[in-house]
């Protein structure tokens, strides 16, 4: 190694081995490990919380230099984080990351969209209204166990390989399981309210509204946050055929002329953005249902 390289290696271990000590005496030594430190709402647990979380990807980079650097991971299989910082910013200059990526959002926004809008209805309709629920169950039991990619072709022969293709393949590939994850959210829901509901004289329709809705829109924000990653797992092979833009693309083009830097470019964007978004949802999920988290002591 040169000595810029070693100095590098040095401060990141320097950096993975305060990260440890730091874990240990935050978490571990004094008992916070556990999901039940959380209970006790300390300050400073959510603060160490807060530094873990953003914290522990630097340490996995880290990780990564030192093993690539040590030669325990071979460079044809694996690039070091250098080779893929330098293709990275490449594609920053020329400006075609930011292109591939937006063309990616763009999909996913629509597509998915599409899919929280008229999974989200169709799963509550089904969840409070057992005549619906009759007629839905069968087809999203059914449609469920059907891998979507076996869609591909039918939907290439069906929307060609322009954009609506790629909003169906994201819309089929997610609809049925955010249908059944709502319903099980209205099934979860606490009887005393529905109880309480009936013997106050609402009707069907107004416990509906008032009752059934209310108490399940936080938990479907989590259904759309978990299905929001499998959102992004049918864009690509969305992309991957019949498309000249977006990550799965730029994915499908590296693999093929092996630019390793490349690839793991488009591969740790489709993380960045996940990581981001995901955080995102679960917080603006916090802010919008303060009442839920409260309860639940979160």
């Amino acid at each position: 190694m040169t000595e810029p390289e070693k100095l590098t290696a040095a401060l990141l271990s320097t950096f993975c081995a305060l990260y440890l000590v730091w874990l240990w005496h935050c978490f571990v030594k004094d008992g916070q490990i556990s999901r039940l430190a959380t209970l006790r709402q300390e300050k400073n647990v959510a603060n160490n919380a807060a530094w873990l979380f953003w914290m522990t990807p630097l340490f996995v980079v880290a990780m990564w230099y030192l093993a690539s650097s040590l030669g325990f991971i071979p460079a044809h299989l694996v690039p070091p984080p250098a080779e893929v910082a330098r293709a990275a910013w490449r594609l920053i200059v020329s400006g075609d990351l930011f292109a591939e990526t937006w063309g990616s959002f763009g999909r996913v926004l629509v597509g998915f969209s599409l899919s929280a809008i008229v999974g989200t209805s169709v799963g509550l309709l089904a969840g409070g209204f057992l005549l619906v629920r009759q007629m839905v169950s069968p087809v999203v039991s059914f449609a469920r166990y059907i891998p979507p990619t076996a869609f591909v072709v039918l939907l290439i022969i069906y929307f060609g390989i322009g954009e609506p293709y790629k909003y169906a393949v994201v819309f089929a590939g997610v609809i049925f399981f955010i249908i059944q994850m709502v319903i099980d959210v209205v099934d979860d829901i606490d009887r005393r309210y529905l109880e309480m509901a009936i013997t106050s004289g609402l009707s069907q329709g107004e416990i509906f509204w008032q009752v059934i809705i209310p108490n399940s829109l936080p938990r479907v924000v989590d259904v759309l946050r978990i299905n929001l990653s499998a959102a992004w797992t049918f864009l690509v092979a969305a992309e991957i055929v019949g498309a000249d833009s977006g990550l799965g693309h730029l994915i499908a083009v590296s693999q093929r002329f092996m630019r390793l830097g490349e690839l793991f470019t488009g591969i740790l964007c489709f993380g960045v953005i996940g990581l981001i978004t995901d955080h995102a949802i679960e917080t603006a999920g916090k802010r919008w249902f303060r009442w839920y988290y409260l309860s639940l002591r979160r």
